[in-house]
This record gives structure tokens, sequence and C-alpha cells, in this order.
């Protein structure tokens, strides 16, 4: 008998405390989600005329045309002489970060 109340009285002193402190104790808050990441636009270019070409501060229909050209053929993946529909959304991606809208739609 005496072993036994030994035994309750050593389980006592051991697991009561440890009990008290589990219930005390705020489990582990949860990992908190990754922030969103945001797509900045591209930065503006240096030249606010890149169409310029010789430099004059004026762009005339002829570098202008030009530069239109370099950007069609730019958006013209495969080299086709057309721009589709997934050919202009990818460019968009790329240059802005997220493709424009058709307007009316």
């Amino acid at each position: 008998m005496k072993t036994a109340v030994r035994l309750l009285l050593v389980l006592t002193i051991v697991a009561v405390p440890a009990w008290l402190w589990a219930q005390s104790t705020p489990p582990p808050a949860p990992a908190p989600a990754p922030a969103p990441v945001a797509v900045a636009a591209p930065p503006p270019p240096s030249d606010p005329l890149p169409m310029d070409l010789d430099g004059d501060g004026v762009v005339t229909a002829m570098e202008h045309a030009a530069g239109a050209r370099s950007l069609f053929e730019h958006m013209d993946a495969n080299h086709d002489e057309k721009v589709t529909r997934e050919e202009m959304l990818n460019f968009q991606r790329e240059v802005l970060g997220v493709p424009i809208a058709p307007p009316g739609r």
C-alpha cells in the first residue's frame, strides 16, 4: 500500500505540473502566408523620344514608321509577318507585366 501511495504521489508531483504547463502554453502560431508579389510597371524609358533616331528632338513619320516596324518585329515571335492575339498578349506580359484588355471587352 505504501508503495502505491508513493507511486501516486510521485506521479502527481510530475504529471500535474506537466499537464498545467501544457494547458498554459499557447499553441504555435501558424506560419504567415507569403506576401503577394506585386508586378511593377517597367520603368519609363530614359529617352522620352526613343524613336528620334537622329537626335534632333522630333520624331518624323519615317522615324516613327521605323520604330513601329521594330516593335512589330519584336511582337511577331514566330516571324510570320502576322501578330496573333497570343503573341500580342505575350508581348504585353513581357513589357507591361500584365496584358491590356482590348477596348469594349
